[in-house]
């Protein structure tokens, strides 16, 4: 039993590996479970306050942001092909079919339309909006894989974190790709990776299974962003959606996750980063802001 729970070899149980061994000696499999999750995103030398905290933990509020949004998402995604399917909604705005890659839905009330900004919900909502298949899916998987167990370690941090980088993703396209359309999720699953690098860039030594984690992170980002640049460049069509919206994202999940993120091991370096990193992401949405208004005040 002990070399099953003794997951980083050194002949030796540490807190959290006592801890995964009483849940399982216990039955308690949701215990277990959310020690295994936290075990993903947390570094070995930093594991005894938040097992500590997960011990207490009772699941209230319980970790249901991420699988709340997912299914939404994905319901928003096949209410709109089963319109296509059933010849109504592509008949009535595309003339074309449901692929990998599209349709677009260009005359939702919920994508980021760049010819209506002043409908600001639009900057936020249209993250309900999916383009293809492998859009929706990518974003559903990518947000129960991070999002739920970073969820459980940080609790309301991530929605934070996640929702910052759905602003941040619309202001930068408004900003850079003024003409292009916006939807999907990328800004807050982009922002949910950049964190999730940082902790395991910075803890590198300390994380188990870091290579399979970096390499899996690696093609998760670059087959979206490959298929967002193909999408972007190389459709022939007069909708395309911007792939900006991944750096805004991405930009927020890294700034956000020194400033919101519980730091379970405080450095005295560390205070001059979380001002850095608060300083850079306010400085940013100010300036994406203003470049954003500005052709409405001119």
């Amino acid at each position: 039993m002990t070399r099953d729970i003794d997951t980083n070899g050194d002949r030796l149980i540490d807190f959290a590996e006592f801890c995964t061994l009483m849940s399982r000696v216990k039955r308690h499999r949701l215990l277990h479970l959310m020690f295994r999750a936290a075990q993903f995103v947390v570094p070995r030398s930093k594991r005894v306050e938040p097992f500590s905290y997960l011990q207490k933990y009772r699941c209230c509020p319980p970790p249901i942001f991420m699988a709340i949004i997912s299914l939404i998402q994905a319901r928003s995604f096949f209410k709109i092909a089963l319109k296509i399917v059933i010849y109504i909604y592509y008949t009535v705005d595309y003339g074309g079919s449901i692929s990998f890659t599209g349709p677009v839905p260009t005359k939702s009330v919920l994508i980021f339309n760049p010819y209506r900004k002043e409908e600001l919900w639009r900057f936020i909502t249209y993250m309900f909006i999916h383009i293809g298949l492998y859009h929706v899916l990518f974003n559903v998987l990518a947000q129960l894989l991070l999002g739920i167990p970073l969820e459980l370690v940080h609790q309301w941090r991530v929605i934070v974190i996640y929702l910052a980088g759905v602003l941040s993703g619309s202001l930068l396209v408004s900003v850079v790709d003024r003409n292009v359309f916006l939807a999907g999720a990328s800004g807050g699953v982009y922002a949910l990776l950049a964190a999730h690098l940082a902790e395991l860039i910075i803890n590198w030594s300390e994380m188990e299974f870091n290579w399979i984690r970096a390499i899996v992170l690696s093609i998760m980002v670059a087959s979206d962003a490959a298929i967002s640049l193909y999408q972007r460049y190389f459709v022939d069509r007069t909708d395309r959606v911007s792939y900006v919206s991944h750096i805004g994202g991405f930009l927020a999940g890294i700034f956000l996750g020194v400033v919101v993120l519980r730091n379970f091991r405080f450095h005295r370096w560390e205070r001059k980063l979380w001002w850095a990193s608060l300083i850079a992401f306010i400085v940013f949405l100010v300036i994406c802001i203003i470049f954003t208004i500005t052709p409405y005040i001119l």
